[in-house]
C-alpha cells in the first residue's frame, strides 16, 4: 500500500496550514481534539506551495470548514461540487488575482464540515442556509461566489435569494440541473427518500476501508471526469486514516449520496436566474455532464443575461471537473472578468 506521503504529495510542495476562526485569530494545529484525533490535522494536507490557513466556524447546529488563503481586499467564496470538498480549488486558486482572500469551504457532509444532525435531508436549500449562516458569522458582505457544479447549483439559488451578499457570480460547467416533469415527482421522491434511508442506515455502521490506490481508481472511476492529479487532491482532504491504521476512509457523509436536485422546476429556474443582477460568468465544459437538452440551457442563459449587469458565457476544453484538469483554460475566462469588476 501507498504511503500517506504519497496520497499527499500530488502536486509538488507542501504548504504549511494554520486554524482561522471565525473572531479572526490563526494558531498552529487543529482547535479541536476530534479535528485532530480524526486525522486531519497534518503538516502536509494541501498541493500548493503557498500558505493556506484552515478555517472553521461554529453556525449552531455544527461546524462549517474549509481553508482560507490572501489578504484580500477583494473577497472570493469558493463552494465544490457534490461529493468534493475544498481542495477543489487548489489548481485554480494559483490563479487568482493577487489582492484576492478566497475562501474555499466545504459543503455540510463533505470535506471536514460537521454532518447534519439524524434526520436532516441535504439538499441545496441546506446548503444554501449553511453558507448564508457562515458568510454572516464572519462578516463576509459583498463577495465573488465562484461554485462548481452543484457549488454552483446552490450559488444560483444564493445569488438570487441573497443578492445583496454578492459582488459577482461565477459558475464552472453549470448551466441548470435537471427539472423533472411534474408527473415524475411523486415516483421520484418516493425512490430518493427510500435511497436516502438505506444511505442513513449505512452511515450508521463501520466505514469502508480502502487501500489506497483503490481509492484513487475508484474516485477516477465515479466521477467520470478526474484524472488521477485531480483525485488524489480531493482525497488528501475526503479521506482519513482508519482508526487501526489499517487503510483510508471517506470523510463525507453517506446520506449526502442522495441528490435531492430536480424538485425545482423550470420554471422556478428561470425566475432564480432572472433574478441575478451581479455580474455573471458561466464557464462550460464542452465534455461536461449534459443535464438538460441544449433547447432548455438557451432558455436559461436568456434568462441570466435578462437582468445582470454584464454577462459572458464561455465554453472551454475538458470534461466535468475541467477546473481540476484544465485550470489555466479557466483561470484565462475569470481573471479578466474579475479585473472587469474593478472597472
Amino acid at each position: 500500500m501507498a504511503s500517506t506521503s504519497q496520497l499527499n504529495g500530488v502536486g509538488g510542495d507542501h504548504a504549511t496550514t494554520k486554524t482561522h476562526t471565525a473572531n479572526g485569530h490563526a494558531t498552529n494545529g487543529c482547535t479541536s481534539s476530534n479535528h485532530a484525533s480524526n486525522g486531519h490535522c497534518r503538516a502536509a494536507s494541501d498541493t500548493s506551495s503557498v500558505e493556506w490557513e484552515d478555517f472553521e466556524v461554529h453556525i449552531g447546529w455544527g461546524t462549517m470548514r474549509g481553508k482560507i488563503r490572501g489578504s484580500g481586499p477583494e473577497l472570493v467564496l469558493g463552494v465544490h461540487g457534490w461529493l468534493d470538498n475544498a481542495n477543489t480549488f487548489d489548481l485554480l486558486c494559483h490563479h487568482l488575482p493577487e489582492n484576492t482572500r478566497f475562501l474555499s469551504l466545504d459543503l455540510p457532509g463533505h470535506g471536514r464540515s460537521d454532518h447534519f444532525s439524524p434526520g436532516f435531508i441535504y439538499d441545496p436549500r441546506g446548503y444554501m442556509a449553511a453558507i448564508k449562516k457562515t458568510m454572516t458569522a464572519i462578516g463576509w458582505q459583498r463577495f465573488t461566489y465562484l461554485g462548481h457544479s452543484m457549488g454552483a447549483v446552490v450559488g444560483i439559488m444564493y445569488t438570487s435569494v441573497f443578492p445583496e451578499d454578492v459582488k459577482a457570480f461565477i459558475s464552472i460547467d453549470i448551466i441548470k440541473p435537471w427539472s423533472l416533469d411534474p408527473e415524475r415527482q411523486p415516483g421520484a421522491l418516493k425512490k430518493y427518500m427510500l435511497q436516502y434511508f438505506d444511505n442513513e442506515d449505512k452511515a450508521s455502521k463501520q466505514p469502508l476501508v480502502y487501500e489506497e490506490e483503490e481509492l484513487v481508481k475508484k474516485t477516477m472511476e465515479g466521477s467520470q471526469s478526474l484524472d488521477e492529479r485531480g483525485a488524489r487532491i480531493l482525497l488528501q482532504r475526503g479521506a482519513r486514516r482508519a482508526k487501526d491504521g489499517s487503510g483510508l476512509v471517506l470523510t463525507r457523509d453517506l446520506r449526502v449520496k442522495t441528490f435531492f436536485i430536480g424538485f425545482i422546476s423550470m420554471d422556478e429556474w428561470l425566475e432564480m436566474a432572472k433574478a441575478i443582477t451581479c455580474p455573471l460568468l458561466i464557464v462550460r465544459a464542452k465534455d461536461g455532464h449534459a443535464y438538460e437538452p441544449e433547447e432548455k440551457y438557451k432558455v436559461m442563459l436568456k434568462a441570466f443575461s435578462q437582468s445582470c449587469h454584464h454577462f459572458q458565457y464561455h465554453e472551454v476544453e475538458g470534461k466535468h471537473h475541467v477546473h481540476l484538469t484544465n485550470a489555466g483554460g479557466v483561470a484565462d475566462l475569470i481573471t479578466p472578468f474579475l479585473h472587469k469588476l474593478k472597472e
